[in-house]
């Protein structure tokens, strides 16, 4: 805790009390006591931070008891400084409880929550080799190989040549989705994933759902997003807990 002599001289500074001596010696003293010049900082910042009509309110008050007349006013002028002291602590702990606050309401926009929680799909199913595959699946792990290596309009064209022939193709639709979604097409996406949800029982149905509630964050559905997410939440998902997370950052 700083001692009252220093507080005075900071006080004193900083309300323009000392004369040209006085300053000179006091700026002398700041180059050399860095714990100084951290307490000036701190008054400094300290009376920005406050509303002026308040510090002055408190510097009333402090000023109201300040000059003791007599032999017992001298001794409670020790505590009266103390007081001083322990107001201007009082003044750095509202402060830090307020930006505290502010922080633990922080209000996350669809991009934040975006780009904290989404991840490109990898690639789970077996692709067969050229010999044994027919004509669509040849196509299919060509694509898969092109989303492997993050050419994804070269996946995109690919498994567009399976959807014109089949537009319920399942991993096309799938991976297509994950595709639009990294070149920033999200309607697109969005198709993507609701064809293999209307599918029903398949094995990309718990995935399309978790991303498609990122396509309608970035398609500014938040409403649609947050029962999406709510779905998911309440099933038995892998995404449970996550989605969990993501609905206490949309409240």
């Amino acid at each position: 805790m700083m001692n009252e002599k220093k507080f005075d001289r900071i006080e004193n500074y900083l309300d323009d009390q000392l004369n040209e001596n006085q300053i000179l010696d006091f700026e002398k003293d700041l180059m050399d006591d860095l714990d100084l010049e951290m307490e000036l900082n701190l008054h400094t910042e300290i009376n920005e931070a406050i509303m002026e009509e308040d510090v002055m309110e408190l510097r009333a008050k402090l000023e109201a008891i300040d000059v003791p007349a007599s032999p017992e006013a001298k001794r409670k002028s020790r505590f009266q400084s103390n007081w001083r002291i322990a107001a201007a602590s009082m003044i750095i702990f509202i402060g830090m409880a307020s930006v505290y606050h502010m922080l633990g309401n922080k209000i996350f926009t669809n991009e934040d929550v975006f780009m904290e929680y989404y991840k490109p799909y990898s690639i789970v199913i077996n692709m067969r080799s050229s010999s044994e595959a027919e004509n669509t699946d040849k196509v299919i792990e060509q694509a898969l190989k092109s989303y492997e290596s993050k050419n994804y309009r070269a996946a995109l064209s690919l498994f567009q040549t399976i959807l014109d022939k089949d537009s319920t193709n399942l991993t096309s639709n799938f991976y297509s989705g994950i595709s639009n979604i990294q070149v920033q097409e999200y309607p697109k996406a969005n198709k993507n994933f609701i064809r293999v949800l209307d599918h029903k029982n398949n094995l990309f149905i718990e995935q399309s759902e978790w991303y498609l509630g990122f396509c309608y964050l970035m398609t500014n559905e938040r409403e649609k997003a947050k029962e999406t997410f709510i779905a998911i939440a309440e099933g038995n998902s892998f995404y449970r807990t996550k989605a969990k997370e993501i609905l206490s950052k949309l409240e």
